[in-house]
C-alpha cells in the first residue's frame, strides 16, 4: 500500500490519478471531502453524474438526501468526512468494478487512516460488500461491526431513498442513530 501523509496529498493523486479505465470517461475526479478531524466518515459506492461534473463528494440529489439526514441527526457536513469506494464515476452509473475498487483501495484506506474516525458509516451494498463482504444491507442497516481495530456502522445509500421513498425514513433513523452514538461516545465505553 502506497502511504500518503496528508489528505491533500490524496486529493492532488486523485485529481490525476490513471489507475484504471474509470480516467478516460470522467470528467473529474472526486476524492473526498469534509473534517479531517472527523469522528464519522460516510463511505459511498462511486460519484454520480453531479459529482463527476463538480468534483466534490454527494453534491447532487443523494448528497441532498445525506444533507437532510445529516440535519436531522443534529450533524453537518462540516463535522463529518464523505468519500466513496471509488473516486471516479463509472459509466452509465454502473456499479464499479472489481478492478476498479481495488485500484482506489489506497487512496480509501490512506483516508481512512488520516482521519482515524470513531466509526466509518457504510452506505450501500458497494460499501459494506467492499470493506465488511457484507451482502445484504436491508438485513444489517443499523448495525455496528468491528473489523481490524476499526469500527463501521452500517445504512442504506442516499440514492437508494430516491428510488424507494420508504427507504427515505429508515436512512434518518440511521444517521440519527448513528449521531446519537458518537454524541454519548458509546465506542469508548
Amino acid at each position: 500500500m502506497k502511504n500518503y501523509k496528508s489528505l491533500e496529498a490524496i486529493l492532488q493523486k486523485v485529481v490525476i490519478c490513471k489507475n484504471c479505465d474509470l480516467c478516460k470517461t470522467r470528467k473529474n475526479s472526486v476524492p473526498g471531502a469534509g473534517n479531517q478531524n472527523a469522528d464519522i466518515v460516510f463511505v459511498g459506492e462511486a460519484p454520480g453524474k453531479s459529482e463527476d461534473l463538480r468534483g466534490k463528494p454527494f453534491v447532487g440529489t443523494a448528497g441532498k438526501k445525506l444533507d437532510e439526514a445529516l440535519e436531522n441527526s443534529g450533524l453537518t457536513r462540516d463535522q463529518v468526512y464523505i468519500t466513496n469506494i471509488v473516486k471516479c464515476r463509472p459509466p452509465k452509473n454502473r456499479i464499479p468494478n472489481e478492478k476498479e475498487k481495488i485500484m482506489c483501495s489506497d487512496y480509501l484506506e490512506n483516508e481512512l487512516s488520516i482521519i482515524n474516525p470513531k466509526i466509518i458509516c457504510l452506505m450501500g451494498n458497494t460499501a459494506y460488500g467492499s470493506i465488511l463482504n457484507g451482502k445484504c444491507v436491508s438485513k444489517n442497516h443499523g448495525k455496528i461491526i468491528g473489523k481490524d481495530k476499526r469500527v463501521y456502522f452500517i445504512s442504506y445509500h442516499p440514492a437508494a431513498t430516491i428510488y424507494n421513498p420508504k427507504l427515505g425514513k429508515i436512512f434518518k433513523s440511521d444517521i440519527k442513530k448513528l449521531a446519537k452514538i458518537i454524541q454519548k461516545d458509546e465506542l469508548n465505553g
